[in-house]
């Protein structure tokens, strides 16, 4: 599953990479993957009912690790699959209101905004498309793949490649405003965070475990910080990729970086308030009290976002190839690669619900109101609301 692309190594599989004798065993054509644990009965806390389930009309393929979560503006949810294709669909009864199928692979997106939908390509493209009627407006030509859901801002937008570039193009015209160039190892996961805004400045996480802050009118960094420090004999030791999305909160960035850390780091000080070890890559949740994640071990954490100190951790999902959890009240839901969608209680992190998919569940679901909106291998969007 390694693939050479413009000098850069890009690991999927991170299940593979806790250890050097299980990738040896990979690299040789054996299965490596851990088996689950058989889960035990739970008594159900929630009801969960299937609303609606259509067919997208296009099968997400090799969707794992990629950021293709779906997007909700309205009465619309916006959706895309690792085939290439697009669909925009009332969220209340599963009507769609369109869909298409680009040439190209998608890797990342959709992003909504400002009347238009953005998706990164697997030919180190961004398409953009109307958000109204799914009509492509332009295509945007970088070096590399944007494995991160490119940033609307305003008038703008921001891209960042698996190569380390960063873009800043025009919404209306798709010139190119800017570039900075990071750069980045040679071996990186298939996985990468996406600069979120705070205040005029873009924060940025790199596969090289570093935090840029980017000027978003003129691409200059302005600071620096480093999240995680490569250690290690071997690239696959070294990777110390920062793969979740970073979170603004007042002023403290929620941070974590894969065989790194987690931790809050203030802007104001430049200093952490806290840190943890942990191995996360998948995005995170957080609440008023506590930050959420999916370690690379499939193990759930709670942790206060004050302290870092850890509320609770479940581990009876350990191997279930884990979406990243996402917040519906008091409840954290995730999905798995069986089809299971899963439901935590946020105060104790205990398992009070379950539904079965009829696909496997790589995508992390969204969320609005009490309903959860699910994206299944086998190319369905489900509508599952939770009492």
């Amino acid at each position: 599953m390694f693939y050479k692309y413009r000098q850069y190594m890009i690991f999927g599989l991170v299940f593979f990479l806790q250890a050097c004798t299980q990738l040896d065993n990979f690299m040789l054509g054996k299965e490596n993957l851990p088996k689950p644990s058989p889960l035990s009965p739970i008594k159900s806390n929630v009801s969960m009912v299937t609303k609606w389930s259509i067919p997208t009309n296009h099968r997400n393929t090799a969707s794992t690790y990629l950021k293709l979560k779906p997007v909700i503006r309205g009465n619309v949810i916006y959706t895309a699959d690792a085939s290439g294709g697009a669909a925009a669909v009332n969220k209340k009864n599963g009507q769609v209101i369109w869909s298409t199928k680009l040439k190209e692979g998608i890797v990342s997106g959709p992003s909504v905004a400002q009347g238009v939908v953005a998706l990164g390509t697997n030919r180190s493209s961004v398409i953009i498309l109307r958000e109204s009627d799914g009509q492509e407006l332009l295509q945007l030509k970088v070096s590399g793949d944007a494995l991160s859901k490119p940033l609307i801002t305003h008038e703008n937008m921001i891209v960042k490649t698996i190569d380390g570039n960063l873009y800043g193009f025009s919404l209306k015209t798709g010139q190119s405003l800017w570039e900075t160039e990071h750069g980045s190892p040679s071996l990186i996961l298939k996985a990468s965070s996406s600069p979120i805004i705070f205040d005029k400045l873009a924060l940025v996480g790199y596969s090289d475990g570093k935090l840029d802050a980017v000027d978003i009118r003129t691409g200059n960094v302005v600071w620096q910080r480093s999240i995680a420090y490569a250690t290690g004999s071997s690239d696959v030791e070294r990777l110390v990729d920062i793969d979740a999305d970073p979170i603004a909160r007042g002023d403290l960035i929620f941070l974590a970086s894969y065989q790194g850390y987690v931790g809050a780091l203030s802007l104001s000080s430049g200093q952490f308030t806290w840190r943890k070890p942990a191995s996360i890559y998948k995005n995170m949740a957080i609440d008023s009290n506590c930050l959420y994640m999916t370690d690379s071990n499939d193990v759930l954490w709670a942790m206060d976002r004050q302290t870092g100190q850890v509320k609770w951790k479940q581990e009876d999902l350990k191997a279930r190839g884990l979406t990243e959890p996402t917040l519906l009240g008091h409840h954290l839901i995730v999905g798995d690669r069986t089809g299971l969608l899963h439901v935590l209680s946020t105060q104790t992190g205990k398992l009070i619900g379950r539904f079965q998919l009829g696909g496997a569940i790589d995508i992390s679901p969204a969320i609005s109101g009490n309903s959860v909106y699910v994206m299944t291998a086998n190319g369905k969007l489900n509508r599952i609301v939770v009492k």
